[in-house]
């Protein structure tokens, strides 16, 4: 069944493109007055994004609860997307069909085919049917992108904050996912402060009960559905709306992008969206802060083995661990022994200082080889990096834990600071 929603997924891919920002953009921050955010609102979208058409989905989610909030309660917003890569799909797309219909022009066909700004041929929607029902999930499915989005949405609560993922089309696997691990694995939350608002899903169910949005007239959700029958396994989650006649136009003829069709100001699914979002925001709890939040925030996670530790190395040689966890700049607020993580790491904005902010883990206790994965959030940048520990070192590997992450901040407090994000 999976191997169905992520091929229809692709069908997209074919017919328009729709993108957000991914947790990884590097980009300079300044100190602001302090954050007084309480849900972090993340858009999980669908495969084949660019970043530029990002930027607008984004900013149409973020301008549609600014119009229909106050702004108190819109402060209490902040906004995050969880990126899921591409895996090549495009580029063996590309060139299947560059074989089939060699032209001059067939690159520019190609690509206006996929902005939706010419007509696709019959043939070429025939070839393309047939990729995506061939195309194998297991080779592509974004493993590595779940383990990014897990480790922030556990950051992010463990930092007092509610979640609320509104995922897009097969973003929608990468949500059902993360659900699953966040409430039904070993390290499984304690408290309902994730949820989600799934739009034009693929998917036969919303996790954990969740709300959804399809419109009738999305023919892409259709062409999952019929396949589905085809083959015998389970459809998606039938339409529950409809736009048609209700005075808004829209600007997708298939019916199925975020932006174009389902965001249509004033339109019957943005309205339902919109309520959904702020039902499930409602419903969820406010979990218990276990760590503060910083302009440099560090969070080590890791298997089943007993314990890894994280390590900080301040611009004065200050090393910061579990025997040490205060430093001149920044403070290891949260340890954990007992497998899984996070370990946390801070430091405030009032605290910042020019210099590089070095980054190891130490693979304490255990008898497996074990992989860890340290998300940074530096300013308004997210990035992860994993990491393969062979085996245990003990106490030993306190005096040299492996090194992984450069953090280098320029600047000051009048001016603001950016980052530079090094791995070594």
């Amino acid at each position: 069944m999976i191997q169905l929603f992520m091929a229809g997924f692709f069908l997209l891919l074919s017919i328009f493109c729709q993108a957000l920002v991914s947790f990884g953009a590097s980009i300079e921050t300044f100190c602001g007055n302090g954050n007084t955010t309480t849900t972090v609102v993340v858009f999980g979208n669908g495969i084949m994004n660019n970043e530029r058409d990002a930027n607008n989905s984004l900013k149409v989610l973020r301008d549609g609860l600014r119009a229909s909030l106050s702004s108190e309660d819109f402060s209490k917003l902040e906004f995050k997307v969880a990126y899921n890569r591409s895996y090549g799909f495009m580029g063996d797309l590309y060139e299947s069909l560059r074989q089939r219909r060699a032209s001059d022009n067939f690159s520019v066909s190609f690509w206006r085919w996929i902005g939706n700004l010419e007509a696709v041929p019959e043939d070429v929607r025939q070839f393309i049917n047939t990729a995506v029902a061939e195309f194998d999930v297991s080779e592509h499915f974004g493993t590595e992108d779940i383990a990014n989005h897990l480790a922030f949405y556990r950051t992010s609560i463990a930092e007092g904050k509610k979640v609320l993922l509104v995922s897009h089309s097969q973003g929608n696997l990468f949500a059902n996912a993360a659900y699953q691990v966040l409430y039904e694995d070993t390290n499984h939350l304690a408290t309902r402060s994730f949820g989600i608002v799934a739009v034009a899903t693929p998917a036969s169910f919303v996790a954990g009960g969740g709300s959804y949005v399809t419109l009738s007239e999305d023919v892409v959700i259709t062409a999952i559905a019929a396949t589905s029958v085809a083959a015998g396994t389970v459809p998606p989650l039938a339409p529950n709306v409809t736009n048609v006649g209700d005075g808004t136009d829209n600007e997708d003829w298939k019916g199925h992008s975020f932006g174009d069709a389902y965001m249509i100001f004033g339109s019957r699914s943005e309205s339902i969206i919109l309520s959904d979002i702020f039902s499930v925001i409602a419903s969820l709890e406010s979990p218990n802060q276990i760590a503060q939040e910083g302009i440099i925030t560090l969070t080590l996670s890791w298997g089943q083995n007993p314990d890894v530790d994280l390590h900080v190395l301040e611009p004065l040689g200050i090393h910061i661990y579990y025997s040490s966890p205060q430093g001149q700049f920044g403070y290891l607020d949260v340890d954990d022994t007992d497998g899984w993580g996070p370990e946390h790491y801070y430091v405030s904005c009032e605290d910042l200082t020019e210099g590089t902010f070095r980054v190891g883990v130490n693979y304490f206790q255990g008898n497996f080889p074990e992989q860890a994965l340290v998300q940074i959030k530096a300013g308004s940048s997210i990035r992860s990096f994993s990491i393969d520990l062979p085996q245990a070192y003990g106490y030993a590997g306190d005096e040299n834990p492996t090194a992984l992450v450069d953090i280098v901040v320029s600047g000051d407090v009048a001016n603001g600071f950016s980052f530079d994000i090094q791995e070594l």
